[in-house]
Protein backbone atom coordinates (compact mmCIF):
# COMPACT_ATOMS: atom_id res chain seq x y z
CA UNK A 1 0.00 0.00 0.00
CA UNK A 2 1.09 3.56 -0.74
CA UNK A 3 -0.47 6.81 0.45
CA UNK A 4 -0.83 10.21 -1.19
CA UNK A 5 -1.68 13.32 0.84
CA UNK A 6 -2.96 16.61 -0.54
CA UNK A 7 -1.48 19.46 1.52
CA UNK A 8 -2.92 22.30 -0.58
CA UNK A 9 -4.62 23.80 2.50
CA UNK A 10 -1.68 23.14 4.78
CA UNK A 11 -0.95 20.59 7.46
CA UNK A 12 -1.70 20.37 11.16
CA UNK A 13 -1.70 17.56 13.68
CA UNK A 14 -5.48 17.26 13.90
CA UNK A 15 -5.85 17.19 10.11
CA UNK A 16 -3.21 14.48 9.71
CA UNK A 17 -4.71 12.40 12.50
CA UNK A 18 -8.28 12.73 11.25
CA UNK A 19 -7.37 11.65 7.72
CA UNK A 20 -5.28 8.71 8.94
CA UNK A 21 -8.07 7.60 11.28
CA UNK A 22 -10.62 7.53 8.46
CA UNK A 23 -8.23 5.46 6.34
CA UNK A 24 -7.55 3.02 9.18
CA UNK A 25 -11.28 2.51 9.70
CA UNK A 26 -11.88 2.02 5.98
CA UNK A 27 -9.23 -0.72 5.68
CA UNK A 28 -9.73 -2.24 9.14
CA UNK A 29 -6.30 -1.26 10.50
CA UNK A 30 -7.45 0.64 13.65
CA UNK A 31 -10.53 2.23 15.24
CA UNK A 32 -11.30 5.44 17.11
CA UNK A 33 -11.39 3.41 20.33
CA UNK A 34 -7.77 2.40 19.72
CA UNK A 35 -6.80 6.04 19.35
CA UNK A 36 -8.60 6.94 22.59
CA UNK A 37 -6.81 4.12 24.40
CA UNK A 38 -3.42 5.35 23.19
CA UNK A 39 -4.13 9.01 23.98
CA UNK A 40 -5.52 8.44 27.48
CA UNK A 41 -2.69 6.09 28.42
CA UNK A 42 -0.18 8.61 27.15
CA UNK A 43 -1.65 11.62 28.98
CA UNK A 44 -4.06 10.43 31.72
CA UNK A 45 -7.08 12.60 32.53
CA UNK A 46 -7.68 14.01 29.06
CA UNK A 47 -10.86 13.71 27.03
CA UNK A 48 -10.86 12.85 23.32
CA UNK A 49 -13.89 13.65 21.19
CA UNK A 50 -14.62 13.06 17.54
CA UNK A 51 -16.83 15.20 15.30
CA UNK A 52 -17.64 15.18 11.58
CA UNK A 53 -17.68 18.81 10.38
CA UNK A 54 -18.55 19.54 6.75
CA UNK A 55 -15.95 21.75 5.09
CA UNK A 56 -17.13 23.26 1.79
CA UNK A 57 -19.31 20.21 1.19
CA UNK A 58 -16.77 17.60 2.34
CA UNK A 59 -17.51 15.58 5.47
CA UNK A 60 -14.30 15.04 7.41
CA UNK A 61 -13.06 13.86 10.80
CA UNK A 62 -11.91 16.28 13.49
CA UNK A 63 -10.40 15.10 16.78
CA UNK A 64 -10.60 17.37 19.82
CA UNK A 65 -8.40 16.77 22.86
CA UNK A 66 -9.11 18.62 26.11
CA UNK A 67 -6.76 18.86 29.08
CA UNK A 68 -7.63 20.91 32.17
CA UNK A 69 -4.82 22.85 33.87
CA UNK A 70 -2.35 21.75 31.23
CA UNK A 71 1.28 22.16 32.36
CA UNK A 72 4.04 23.62 30.21
CA UNK A 73 6.17 20.63 29.25
CA UNK A 74 9.77 20.34 28.10
CA UNK A 75 11.04 18.06 25.36
CA UNK A 76 12.71 15.92 28.07
CA UNK A 77 9.33 15.40 29.77
CA UNK A 78 7.48 14.68 26.52
CA UNK A 79 10.08 12.14 25.44
CA UNK A 80 9.74 10.40 28.81
CA UNK A 81 5.94 10.20 28.35
CA UNK A 82 6.36 8.57 24.95
CA UNK A 83 9.06 6.14 26.05
CA UNK A 84 7.15 5.12 29.20
CA UNK A 85 3.98 4.44 27.19
CA UNK A 86 5.91 2.33 24.68
CA UNK A 87 7.61 0.39 27.51
CA UNK A 88 4.18 -0.30 29.02
CA UNK A 89 2.99 -1.79 25.72
CA UNK A 90 0.56 1.01 24.84
CA UNK A 91 1.99 1.14 21.32
CA UNK A 92 4.85 -0.38 19.35
CA UNK A 93 8.48 0.62 19.11
CA UNK A 94 7.78 1.76 15.55
CA UNK A 95 5.15 4.21 16.78
CA UNK A 96 7.54 5.38 19.50
CA UNK A 97 10.34 5.99 17.00
CA UNK A 98 8.09 7.89 14.56
CA UNK A 99 6.70 10.10 17.32
CA UNK A 100 10.09 10.82 18.85
CA UNK A 101 11.52 11.70 15.43
CA UNK A 102 8.70 14.20 14.84
CA UNK A 103 8.94 15.74 18.32
CA UNK A 104 12.74 15.84 18.17
CA UNK A 105 12.49 17.92 14.99
CA UNK A 106 10.17 20.37 16.80
CA UNK A 107 12.49 20.50 19.82
CA UNK A 108 15.51 21.24 17.67
CA UNK A 109 13.63 23.94 15.74
CA UNK A 110 12.37 25.59 18.94
CA UNK A 111 15.85 25.38 20.50
CA UNK A 112 17.42 27.13 17.52
CA UNK A 113 14.74 29.83 17.54
CA UNK A 114 15.03 30.52 21.30
CA UNK A 115 18.74 29.86 21.68
CA UNK A 116 18.40 27.06 24.23
CA UNK A 117 19.30 23.38 24.54
CA UNK A 118 16.60 21.12 23.03
CA UNK A 119 15.96 19.17 26.26
CA UNK A 120 15.20 22.37 28.16
CA UNK A 121 12.94 24.07 25.63
CA UNK A 122 9.52 24.78 27.15
CA UNK A 123 6.81 24.01 24.63
CA UNK A 124 3.68 26.11 24.71
CA UNK A 125 1.11 25.09 22.07
CA UNK A 126 3.20 22.06 21.03
CA UNK A 127 3.57 20.89 24.64
CA UNK A 128 -0.16 20.53 25.27
CA UNK A 129 -1.93 17.19 25.31
CA UNK A 130 -3.56 17.96 21.97
CA UNK A 131 -0.23 18.26 20.15
CA UNK A 132 1.23 15.26 22.00
CA UNK A 133 -1.74 13.08 21.03
CA UNK A 134 -1.75 14.52 17.49
CA UNK A 135 1.86 13.45 16.93
CA UNK A 136 1.77 10.13 18.78
CA UNK A 137 -1.73 9.30 17.50
CA UNK A 138 -0.75 10.05 13.91
CA UNK A 139 2.37 7.92 14.35
CA UNK A 140 0.25 5.08 15.76
CA UNK A 141 -2.24 5.24 12.88
CA UNK A 142 0.48 5.42 10.23
CA UNK A 143 2.19 2.43 11.81
CA UNK A 144 -1.12 0.55 11.66
CA UNK A 145 -1.50 1.32 7.94
CA UNK A 146 2.15 0.34 7.26
CA UNK A 147 2.46 2.02 3.85
CA UNK A 148 5.56 1.47 1.77
CA UNK A 149 5.62 5.18 0.84
CA UNK A 150 3.82 8.44 1.60
CA UNK A 151 3.62 10.83 -1.34
CA UNK A 152 2.46 14.42 -0.89
CA UNK A 153 1.94 17.62 -2.80
CA UNK A 154 4.04 20.66 -1.84
CA UNK A 155 3.12 22.12 1.54
CA UNK A 156 0.92 25.25 1.65
CA UNK A 157 1.96 27.58 4.48
CA UNK A 158 -0.46 30.51 4.31
CA UNK A 159 0.64 34.14 4.64
CA UNK A 160 0.18 37.21 6.78
CA UNK A 161 0.38 36.91 10.58
CA UNK A 162 -1.22 35.06 13.49
CA UNK A 163 -1.30 35.30 17.30
CA UNK A 164 0.35 32.70 19.56
CA UNK A 165 1.69 32.50 23.13
CA UNK A 166 4.62 34.72 22.18
CA UNK A 167 2.41 37.40 20.60
CA UNK A 168 1.80 38.27 16.97
CA UNK A 169 4.02 36.35 14.57
CA UNK A 170 4.51 36.28 10.80
CA UNK A 171 3.48 33.20 8.82
CA UNK A 172 5.15 30.75 8.91
CA UNK A 173 5.83 30.63 12.66
CA UNK A 174 9.54 30.69 13.59
CA UNK A 175 9.62 26.99 14.47
CA UNK A 176 7.68 26.10 11.31
CA UNK A 177 10.15 28.11 9.23
CA UNK A 178 12.96 25.92 10.62
CA UNK A 179 11.04 22.69 10.14
CA UNK A 180 10.29 23.33 6.46
CA UNK A 181 13.91 23.93 5.49
CA UNK A 182 14.69 21.71 2.52
CA UNK A 183 11.01 20.85 1.86
CA UNK A 184 8.92 21.98 -1.15
CA UNK A 185 6.54 24.69 0.12
CA UNK A 186 4.53 27.65 -1.13
CA UNK A 187 2.26 30.32 0.37
CA UNK A 188 -1.02 29.09 -1.10
CA UNK A 189 -4.14 31.12 -1.75
CA UNK A 190 -5.34 31.63 1.83
CA UNK A 191 -4.10 33.95 4.54
CA UNK A 192 -3.27 33.04 8.11
CA UNK A 193 -1.42 30.02 9.43
CA UNK A 194 -2.22 26.98 7.26
CA UNK A 195 0.69 24.83 8.46
CA UNK A 196 1.46 24.56 12.17
CA UNK A 197 4.74 23.41 13.71
CA UNK A 198 3.07 20.08 14.53
CA UNK A 199 1.91 19.66 10.93
CA UNK A 200 5.32 20.60 9.57
CA UNK A 201 7.02 18.13 11.93
CA UNK A 202 4.69 15.30 10.88
CA UNK A 203 5.26 16.08 7.20
CA UNK A 204 9.01 16.12 7.74
CA UNK A 205 8.97 12.82 9.65
CA UNK A 206 6.40 10.93 7.55
CA UNK A 207 6.72 12.00 3.90
CA UNK A 208 8.94 9.87 1.67
CA UNK A 209 8.17 11.43 -1.74
CA UNK A 210 7.13 15.02 -2.50
CA UNK A 211 5.36 14.23 -5.77
CA UNK A 212 1.96 14.45 -7.45
CA UNK A 213 -0.33 11.44 -7.26
CA UNK A 214 1.57 8.46 -8.73
CA UNK A 215 -0.14 5.73 -10.77
CA UNK A 216 -2.32 4.01 -8.18
CA UNK A 217 -5.44 1.85 -7.80
CA UNK A 218 -7.25 3.71 -4.96
CA UNK A 219 -8.65 1.58 -2.15
CA UNK A 220 -9.75 4.19 0.40
CA UNK A 221 -9.77 7.92 1.06
CA UNK A 222 -9.58 9.76 4.38
CA UNK A 223 -10.31 13.40 5.21
CA UNK A 224 -9.02 15.26 8.26
CA UNK A 225 -10.68 18.59 9.06
CA UNK A 226 -8.95 21.73 10.25
CA UNK A 227 -10.56 24.04 12.79
CA UNK A 228 -10.79 27.07 10.49
CA UNK A 229 -13.17 27.71 7.60
CA UNK A 230 -11.49 28.91 4.42
CA UNK A 231 -13.33 31.04 1.88
CA UNK A 232 -13.70 29.13 -1.36
CA UNK A 233 -11.87 25.99 -0.23
CA UNK A 234 -12.35 22.92 1.93
CA UNK A 235 -9.96 23.11 4.89
CA UNK A 236 -9.24 19.39 4.87
CA UNK A 237 -6.21 17.19 4.46
CA UNK A 238 -7.00 14.33 2.10
CA UNK A 239 -5.06 11.07 2.02
CA UNK A 240 -5.65 8.42 -0.66
CA UNK A 241 -4.54 4.84 -0.01
CA UNK A 242 -4.06 2.27 -2.74
CA UNK A 243 -1.76 -0.07 -4.58
CA UNK A 244 0.80 1.01 -7.20
CA UNK A 245 -0.43 0.20 -10.68
CA UNK A 246 0.97 -0.68 -14.09
CA UNK A 247 -0.53 -0.35 -17.55
CA UNK A 248 -3.56 -2.61 -17.89
CA UNK A 249 -3.34 -5.89 -19.73
CA UNK A 250 0.24 -6.85 -18.84
CA UNK A 251 1.50 -9.28 -16.23
CA UNK A 252 3.00 -7.66 -13.13
CA UNK A 253 6.34 -9.45 -13.50
CA UNK A 254 7.04 -8.05 -16.99
CA UNK A 255 4.63 -5.12 -17.24
CA UNK A 256 5.29 -1.72 -18.63
CA UNK A 257 5.32 0.68 -15.70
CA UNK A 258 4.37 4.34 -15.40
CA UNK A 259 6.68 6.59 -13.43
CA UNK A 260 6.38 10.25 -12.46
CA UNK A 261 9.34 12.48 -13.29
CA UNK A 262 10.30 16.13 -13.61
CA UNK A 263 11.81 17.67 -16.73
CA UNK A 264 14.24 20.50 -15.94
CA UNK A 265 15.33 22.71 -18.83
CA UNK A 266 17.38 25.83 -19.31
CA UNK A 267 18.39 27.83 -22.39
CA UNK A 268 22.14 28.37 -22.72
CA UNK A 269 24.02 30.64 -25.12
CA UNK A 270 27.10 31.41 -23.04
CA UNK A 271 28.94 28.07 -22.70
CA UNK A 272 31.28 26.21 -25.02
CA UNK A 273 30.29 22.76 -26.33
CA UNK A 274 33.02 21.28 -24.14
CA UNK A 275 31.59 22.90 -21.01
CA UNK A 276 28.08 21.71 -21.89
CA UNK A 277 29.33 18.16 -22.48
CA UNK A 278 31.00 18.24 -19.07
CA UNK A 279 27.76 19.45 -17.45
CA UNK A 280 25.83 16.58 -19.07
CA UNK A 281 28.37 14.04 -17.81
CA UNK A 282 28.20 15.45 -14.28
CA UNK A 283 24.38 15.39 -14.23
CA UNK A 284 24.28 11.78 -15.41
CA UNK A 285 26.91 10.81 -12.85
CA UNK A 286 24.76 12.47 -10.15
CA UNK A 287 21.85 10.15 -11.00
CA UNK A 288 19.76 12.01 -13.57
CA UNK A 289 17.39 9.71 -15.45
CA UNK A 290 18.39 11.25 -18.78
CA UNK A 291 20.20 14.33 -20.11
CA UNK A 292 20.16 15.77 -23.62
CA UNK A 293 20.68 18.98 -25.62
CA UNK A 294 18.36 20.60 -28.17
CA UNK A 295 19.36 23.33 -30.66
CA UNK A 296 17.15 26.42 -30.35
CA UNK A 297 16.98 30.03 -31.52
CA UNK A 298 16.61 32.57 -28.73
CA UNK A 299 15.60 36.22 -28.78
CA UNK A 300 17.46 38.51 -31.17
CA UNK A 301 18.11 35.49 -33.39
CA UNK A 302 20.86 34.04 -31.21
CA UNK A 303 21.57 30.34 -31.69
CA UNK A 304 21.61 28.46 -28.40
CA UNK A 305 21.10 25.09 -26.72
CA UNK A 306 18.33 23.90 -24.44
CA UNK A 307 19.81 21.63 -21.78
CA UNK A 308 17.18 19.09 -20.70
CA UNK A 309 17.51 16.94 -17.60
CA UNK A 310 14.99 14.29 -16.55
CA UNK A 311 14.95 13.51 -12.81
CA UNK A 312 12.70 12.03 -10.14
CA UNK A 313 10.40 14.71 -8.65
CA UNK A 314 11.89 14.22 -5.19
CA UNK A 315 15.31 15.26 -6.51
CA UNK A 316 14.14 18.11 -8.75
CA UNK A 317 15.25 20.94 -6.47
CA UNK A 318 18.68 19.40 -5.87
CA UNK A 319 19.23 18.96 -9.61
CA UNK A 320 17.99 22.48 -10.38
CA UNK A 321 20.64 23.82 -8.03
CA UNK A 322 23.28 21.56 -9.60
CA UNK A 323 22.36 22.71 -13.11
CA UNK A 324 22.68 26.32 -11.99
CA UNK A 325 26.09 25.63 -10.45
CA UNK A 326 27.39 23.76 -13.52
CA UNK A 327 26.11 26.17 -16.17
CA UNK A 328 25.71 29.54 -14.47
CA UNK A 329 22.14 29.64 -15.76
CA UNK A 330 19.92 32.19 -14.01
CA UNK A 331 16.70 30.26 -14.54
CA UNK A 332 15.71 26.59 -14.70
CA UNK A 333 12.19 25.59 -15.74
CA UNK A 334 10.51 22.50 -14.33
CA UNK A 335 7.48 20.52 -15.42
CA UNK A 336 6.00 17.29 -14.08
CA UNK A 337 5.35 14.46 -16.53
CA UNK A 338 5.01 10.71 -16.66
CA UNK A 339 7.05 8.18 -18.59
CA UNK A 340 6.25 4.61 -19.57
CA UNK A 341 9.17 2.28 -18.90
CA UNK A 342 9.86 -0.97 -20.67
CA UNK A 343 11.47 -3.45 -18.25
CA UNK A 344 15.01 -4.12 -19.31
CA UNK A 345 18.06 -6.02 -18.11
CA UNK A 346 21.69 -6.59 -19.00
CA UNK A 347 22.56 -10.08 -20.21
CA UNK A 348 25.94 -11.47 -21.22
CA UNK A 349 26.34 -13.41 -24.48
CA UNK A 350 29.37 -15.48 -25.45
CA UNK A 351 30.52 -14.27 -28.89
CA UNK A 352 33.55 -14.74 -31.12
CA UNK A 353 35.10 -11.83 -29.21
CA UNK A 354 34.35 -13.24 -25.77
CA UNK A 355 31.61 -12.32 -23.34
CA UNK A 356 29.73 -9.18 -24.44
CA UNK A 357 27.01 -7.40 -22.41
CA UNK A 358 23.71 -6.77 -24.22
CA UNK A 359 20.74 -4.71 -23.13
CA UNK A 360 17.61 -6.90 -23.36
CA UNK A 361 13.93 -6.02 -23.26
CA UNK A 362 10.57 -7.57 -24.15
CA UNK A 363 8.40 -5.40 -26.42
CA UNK A 364 4.80 -5.66 -27.52
CA UNK A 365 1.63 -7.11 -26.00
CA UNK A 366 1.91 -10.43 -24.14
CA UNK A 367 0.56 -12.47 -27.07
CA UNK A 368 2.91 -10.75 -29.55
CA UNK A 369 5.99 -10.46 -27.38
CA UNK A 370 9.30 -9.98 -29.15
CA UNK A 371 12.81 -9.77 -27.77
CA UNK A 372 14.85 -6.59 -28.20
CA UNK A 373 18.64 -6.96 -27.96
CA UNK A 374 21.37 -4.37 -28.38
CA UNK A 375 25.09 -4.68 -27.54
CA UNK A 376 26.31 -2.11 -25.03
CA UNK A 377 28.18 0.75 -26.70
CA UNK A 378 31.17 0.73 -24.33
CA UNK A 379 31.77 -2.98 -25.00
CA UNK A 380 31.52 -2.55 -28.79
CA UNK A 381 33.91 0.40 -28.72
CA UNK A 382 36.44 -1.47 -26.58
CA UNK A 383 36.44 -4.50 -28.93
CA UNK A 384 36.69 -2.30 -32.03
CA UNK A 385 39.73 -0.50 -30.61
CA UNK A 386 41.39 -3.71 -29.41
CA UNK A 387 41.07 -5.52 -32.77
CA UNK A 388 41.20 -2.51 -35.11
CA UNK A 389 37.68 -3.18 -36.42
CA UNK A 390 35.09 -0.87 -37.92
CA UNK A 391 32.60 0.03 -35.17
CA UNK A 392 29.46 -0.20 -37.35
CA UNK A 393 30.41 -3.51 -38.94
CA UNK A 394 31.30 -4.97 -35.54
CA UNK A 395 28.00 -3.75 -34.05
CA UNK A 396 25.99 -5.46 -36.79
CA UNK A 397 28.09 -8.64 -36.48
CA UNK A 398 27.45 -8.84 -32.74
CA UNK A 399 23.75 -8.11 -33.19
CA UNK A 400 23.45 -10.80 -35.88
CA UNK A 401 25.31 -13.27 -33.65
CA UNK A 402 23.00 -12.63 -30.70
CA UNK A 403 19.77 -12.96 -32.70
CA UNK A 404 20.58 -16.21 -34.55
Amino acid sequence: MILHADLSTGASGDKFMGALLELCERVGAARFEDLVRVGCALVPGISIQRTHPVKSGIRATHITIEEHNAPTRTWHQIRALIEDAASAGVFSAGTRDRAIAAFAAVALAEAEVHGREPDHVHFHEVGGADSIVDIVGSSFLLEALAPTALYTTPLALGFGSFVCAHGQMPVPAPATARLIEGLPVYAGAHGGELTTPTGAALARAFVTNWEPLPPIVPAATGYGAGSRDLAGAANVLRIIAGEPTTLAGLKARDAYTIEGCTLLSTNIDHLSPEALAFACEELLAAGALDVWQEPITMKKGRLAVRLCTLVSPAKAQDFAEKIGALTGSLGIRGSYMERTIVPRSIITIDTAYGLVPFKAAELGAPIERRTWLRPEHEAVAAIARKHGLDYNELYEELLDFATR
